[in-house]
C-alpha cells in the first residue's frame, strides 16, 4: 500500500512540473503586426495578442527570442500567415515548443499566386479581397474556443468586414483618380495588391538574390518604356540597387511599410503614393 501511494504521488508531482498555461489573461500569438490589427479588431479587450516579428524586423530572416519560444506555449491561438520566410524557418521548433497551442493559417482558402518573375508570394495580407478571409479565420478560430463571447465577437467581425471594404473602395477611388498602372519595388511585397487592382509590379529583388547586371538593364529598359514614376522601397531590407535605378529614371524611391499595424491606413497611403 505505501508503495503504490508513493507511486501516485510521484506521478502528480512529475505532472504538475510539466508545462502549464498561466491563469493570466488569455493570449492570442501572431506572426506580423498586419496579424495583430486583425486579430484586435475582432477580439477586442478579450484577449492579449502578440507578435513574434516585432515592428522593423525582417521576417525572411528573423529569429525568436528565448523569451519568445518560451512565451509562445502560453498562447492558446497561434496565428500565422501562412509561408512567410519565418514561418518556414520555424514553424516546426515553435509547434513543438507549444504542442497545446492551437496553430491556425490566416491564409487557408486564399488561392496563392505568383509575381512576374513566377515566384510564390507569400504576402496574402496585401489584399482587401484576402484581408476578408483572413478575418474570417480569425473569427472561426476565436469562436472555436471562446464561444461564451460569440455575440461580441461577431458584432466586431461584422465592423472588421465594413472597414475593410471601405478601404478597398477608397483604394479604388485614388488609383482611378492617378490612372497609375505601373510600379517598380525593391522586395515584390504587393504581387496581391497588384493583382487586385490591375497593376503591373516589377521587382528589383527576388527572394534575397540581387538582380544580374542583365536584369537590371532589362527591368531599366522596361521601366523606361512603361514611363513608370513609382519605386517602392521598405526599412527592413537592404534596398541595393535602387540608387540606380531611381537616378537613371531620375524619379525619388518612396518608402512603404506592409507591416505596419495600422493595415488599412498602409493600404490607403500606397494607393496614394502611386502615380
Amino acid at each position: 500500500m505505501k508503495i503504490y501511494i508513493f507511486i501516485v504521488l510521484t506521478a502528480l508531482t512529475l505532472i504538475g512540473c510539466g508545462p502549464q498555461k498561466s491563469e493570466g489573461p488569455h493570449t492570442i500569438t501572431v506572426t506580423i503586426e498586419p496579424l495583430r490589427f486583425f486579430v484586435n479588431q475582432i477580439v477586442g479587450n478579450k484577449y492579449k495578442v502578440v507578435t513574434m516579428v516585432p515592428n522593423g524586423s525582417n521576417p525572411e530572416t528573423y529569429e525568436p527570442t528565448a523569451r519568445q519560444m518560451m512565451d509562445l506555449a502560453e498562447s492558446d491561438i497561434y496565428i500565422k500567415v501562412g509561408s512567410i520566410g519565418f514561418e518556414r524557418t520555424w514553424m516546426k521548433k515553435l509547434t513543438d515548443n507549444a504542442p497545446h497551442t492551437i496553430i491556425i493559417d490566416s491564409s487557408d482558402g486564399i488561392a496563392p499566386i505568383s509575381n512576374i518573375n513566377n515566384v510564390e508570394d507569400p504576402h496574402t495580407w496585401m489584399s482587401c479581397a484576402n484581408a476578408q478571409i483572413i478575418a474570417r479565420n480569425i473569427y472561426d478560430a476565436v469562436m472555436s474556443v471562446d464561444v461564451q463571447d460569440s455575440a461580441y465577437f461577431r458584432t466586431n467581425y461584422e465592423r472588421l468586414l465594413t472597414k475593410i471594404k471601405q478601404t478597398d473602395k477608397t483604394i479604388r477611388a485614388n488609383l482611378k483618380k492617378s490612372g497609375a498602372k505601373e510600379f517598380i519595388i525593391y522586395h515584390p511585397v504587393l504581387t496581391y495588391f497588384a493583382k487586385e487592382y490591375d497593376l503591373i509590379q516589377l521587382p528589383i529583388e527576388e527572394e534575397g538574390r540581387e538582380p544580374s547586371a542583365a536584369q537590371l538593364k532589362q527591368l531599366l529598359k522596361t521601366a523606361k518604356q512603361l514611363n513608370i514614376q513609382t519605386i517602392f522601397i521598405q526599412q527592413e531590407f537592404a534596398n541595393r540597387d535602387t540608387d540606380i535605378i531611381t537616378k537613371e529614371l531620375e524619379i525619388r524611391p518612396l518608402e512603404i511599410n506592409p507591416l505596419s499595424y495600422f493595415w488599412d491606413k498602409q493600404m490607403v497611403q500606397i494607393s496614394e503614393l502611386l502615380k
